[in-house]
């Protein structure tokens, strides 16, 4: 959106979401705090923004996949 992934370093960031990442499920604010639904939903949405394999695009306005999006014509929005 912003176009400034280069500012982020992105390998650090993807392995601070994927150390967040529970055995059980869902992702924590950080490795030592039990997972939540907020952190599990922006720590995917981050990854795949940052381009990590096999996650559906997603749309950085919305935050919702870029498919979801197309289908209910929110393409030209912003």
């Amino acid at each position: 959106m912003l176009k400034r992934t280069h500012w982020i370093d992105t390998a650090k960031l993807t392995k601070f979401i994927l150390e967040a990442q529970d055995k059980a499920g869902g992702i924590a604010d950080q490795a030592s705090n039990d997972p939540d639904v907020y952190h599990t939903h922006f720590g995917i949405t981050g990854l795949s923004l940052l381009g990590y394999p096999d996650l559906v695009a997603v749309d950085p306005v919305y935050c919702m996949p870029r498919h979801v999006i197309q289908r209910i014509g929110l393409t030209d929005k912003h």
